[in-house]
């Protein structure tokens, strides 16, 4: 069987896989709009950007996503990112696998089919990337799939999800940016004051990323969106944003809502397993509707149960 290996240790500096996307990251998100580049240089020649992208490599666990620090450089972690890519990766395998296929075929029953060897590989895949917030083993990453070296068996799903982490990480970078073109950086705002301001800058990326949703890319560029929000779930054990953020199902809705999806959009099946992950790494014991119409029903399901799961958690 044919196998790809994309590692250069000349050009890809880095000790997970991810690291051979390092530099698409900066590609998708230089080339994100015309308009976004000029604010950018803007920003560069008027208000002090640092005119270069940290990829910060460190055998700790997770502690930063992304940033622009107090130096007005943007930091890209290099812990993180595997994450989401794992997550990716195992978001698009499960919905594919576990609910869309089964879905067709009429036996959708609301359950993970764990005799699905790539139904396995992905929650593997996940829970590792997951296991990144409390302690850092690089190994299990290069045994699992994952963008660096794969099989013709896994390259379909593993290239998808590429596509999906690179627009995921422009819609971080975006937002970042966000802060630093509305000034959030240059005040000390209040707690409401900053929870705001991350809806603004939620807005901000996505009136930028948005402008990609009508191009061949489009569904990719939706798709990204989508899993950078939900990648904030796993953050919190509570489904909270914490002191100076919303709680990141807000954010979500929010943004899906400015999507003006049909019921039947594959979007809100994602949206629904994104949470289901949620419940596998938080050990929490959760029965999801198989009986539903379309995805947007199960999402506004699975999004009851989860607002009881965070009135249970914050009662605690």
């Amino acid at each position: 069987m044919k196998t790809f290996d994309f590692y250069n240790p000349i050009t890809h500096h880095g000790i997970l896989p991810v690291r051979v996307l390092q530099h698409n990251i900066i590609d998708w998100f230089e080339n994100t709009s015309p308009d976004l580049l000029e604010d950018m240089i803007g920003e560069y020649k008027y208000n002090e950007l640092q005119n270069a992208i940290e990829y910060r490599i460190e055998r700790n666990p997770i502690t930063d996503v992304c940033e622009i620090s107090e130096q007005k450089q943007f930091i890209l972690y290099e812990n993180y990112n595997q994450f989401l890519w794992s997550t990716c990766y195992s978001i698009i395998v499960l919905f594919d696998e576990a609910i869309q296929i089964p879905t067709l075929l009429g036996n959708y029953n609301g359950k993970i089919d764990y005799d699905n060897v790539l139904i396995r590989r992905a929650v593997a895949t996940f829970k590792e990337g997951f296991s990144l917030f409390r302690f850092y083993n690089d190994s299990p990453f290069f045994a699992l799939p994952n963008p660096e070296k794969y099989s013709e068996y896994e390259q379909k799903y593993i290239e998808k999800a590429s596509g999906v982490f690179l627009a995921a990480m422009t819609y971080i970078l975006v937002h970042e940016f966000g802060h630093q073109y509305f000034g959030h950086l240059n005040v000390q705002a209040t707690p409401d004051e900053r929870r705001k301001d991350e809806f603004v800058v939620d807005d901000f990326a996505y009136d930028k990323i948005s402008t990609r949703f009508d191009s061949e890319y489009g569904s990719t560029y939706k798709l990204g969106l989508l899993t950078a929000l939900t990648s904030l779930y796993f953050l919190d054990e509570k489904l909270t944003g914490g002191d100076y953020h919303p709680d990141p199902d807000s954010r979500l809705i929010r943004q899906l809502n400015k999507m003006g999806l049909s019921d039947r959009d594959n979007l809100w099946g994602v949206a629904s397993l994104s949470f289901r992950l949620w419940t596998i790494v938080y050990n929490q014991k959760i029965d999801f509707s198989s009986n539903v119409n379309n995805y947007k029903e199960l999402f506004e399901i699975t999004l009851d149960i989860m607002k009881e799961v965070k009135h249970t958690a914050k009662g605690q």
